[in-house]
């Protein structure tokens, strides 16, 4: 039995039109699916922060404010928020290092000073993680130090950072006197908080 030629023509055409619907269904689904990346890199997170730091050369007292390495260690402290991943973070080490002129009465100078950093995090279900910092210093050390930067490489990588840190020289204040006689007070504690956001 053979088929006639309308019958032919409405049979292609119906393949046609299936066809299309078919590859407009796939380019409509593409831009949701480019933009999975770009949501899931997307962060918000806020941790304490805490540990010591070091200073080398150590403070004195007298004479004036000398270039002085400061190096934060941190301390595993508490945090909300989830990786790029999506798992839930338990804590995070801030870690950071910078120069600056310093003394037992002076934190820091008046113009912000550049520095470098990295976070290591560790998840809830047992994952650790890394950041690399670029960061900047500004303000007082002794009172509440500023640092602002981004992250370079890692986790959150092009993330923006921001934190305010204090050194407490109180509990060591003896100390920072007393010391100057063995080369200056070389290490002090550090708190204070700092967010990820991007």
């Amino acid at each position: 039995m053979s088929i006639s030629p309308s019958l032919q023509l409405l049979s292609h055409r119906c393949a046609t039109t299936v066809a299309t619907a078919a590859v407009s269904t796939v380019l409509l689904a593409a831009p949701a699916e480019a933009l999975t990346p770009q949501l899931a890199a997307a962060a918000s997170v806020s941790c304490q922060a805490g540990g010591q730091a070091s200073f080398s050369p150590g403070l004195l007292p007298i004479p004036a404010p000398r270039d002085t390495n400061v190096q934060y260690r941190g301390q595993d402290r508490s945090c909300t928020g989830v990786t790029p991943g999506g798992s839930e973070i338990a804590t995070a080490r801030f870690n950071g290092s910078f120069n600056a002129p310093m003394s037992c009465v002076v934190g820091g100078g008046d113009v912000p000073t550049p520095g470098s950093g990295t976070i290591e995090w560790k998840t809830t279900n047992g994952k650790t993680l890394r950041s690399t910092l670029s960061i900047t210093i500004s303000g007082q050390m002794f009172n509440e130090a500023t640092v602002d930067g981004s992250v370079t490489d890692g986790a959150y990588v092009g993330a923006q950072v921001h934190g305010k840190f204090r050194v407490d020289l109180f509990k060591e204040g003896v100390n920072c006197a007393a010391q100057s006689f063995f080369g200056g007070l070389k290490s002090a504690p550090f708190d204070g908080s700092f967010t990820i956001n991007g």
